[in-house]
């Protein structure tokens, strides 16, 4: 089953309390904000034992290299959620060991790669200066025959929706607080989705090379 932003951004509303469906708008035909260059591998996977366990577990990752060709330099705070078929939703780096890391660097020969949180921040202009990095998630469910990864961060193309109604949600303040805010609105942003569908059985798959289907570029 595909999964479609504009389905997401319905099922959160109705998580949120918001009765009526709600549509998300498309990217902009032509490219009128600025954009980062963008090239990833394949989603391998990686078993590690991680300090503490007994035995090792699979990880998942991916390899992307990001380049700024936009004119200036920019900030680029990258994001990769993976959300599969049966409804699980995990973010690239959220709870990752070290070890998880340090192995796949190992493995990919590159002591330059970076991990998620050294590829944020200022990304200087030109193919020099451009940056590897590599996104890793924890084993996702086994039953899953499909998934997409969202990667945000590459555009700087945003458009606010109106809500049907005020919505109550939980934000984080300056100080570090937990605190409820009313919204009335969000902001979305240009995102790109990648596709993938999984040919091999749960107990192969954790020795398999996933290969993207298909992507598109959403607003979410």
């Amino acid at each position: 089953m595909r999964l479609r932003a504009a389905g997401l951004l319905a099922a959160a509303m109705i998580a949120l309390g918001v009765g009526q469906a709600v549509t998300a708008p498309k990217p902009a035909e032509i490219v009128t904000h600025w954009q980062l260059e963008a090239s990833f591998g394949d989603i391998l996977p990686i078993q590690v034992t991680a300090s503490g366990e007994g035995a090792p577990r699979t990880f998942w990752y991916m390899r992307y290299k990001i380049t700024n060709t936009t004119g200036q330099d920019r900030v680029f705070v990258p994001e990769f959620i993976l959300y599969t078929d049966t409804g699980e939703l995990l973010r690239a780096g959220r709870n990752i060991p070290g070890s998880a890391f340090q192995a796949i660097k190992e493995v990919a020969n590159d002591p330059l790669l970076l991990d998620l949180s050294d590829m944020a921040g200022r990304l200087l202009q030109g193919q020099e200066n451009a940056k590897e990095g590599v996104a890793i998630w924890n084993d996702f469910d086994p039953s899953a025959a499909a998934f997409d990864v969202f990667v945000s961060g590459l555009s700087g193309e945003t458009v606010e929706l109106k809500l049907p109604k005020p919505i109550r949600v939980k934000e984080t303040d300056a100080f570090g607080k937990q605190v409820e805010v009313v919204k009335d609105k969000i902001i979305l942003a240009k995102t790109l989705q990648r596709h993938y569908r999984i040919s091999v059985e749960a107990a192969d798959r954790s020795h398999t090379a996933l290969q993207l289907a298909e992507e598109q570029w959403v607003m979410r």
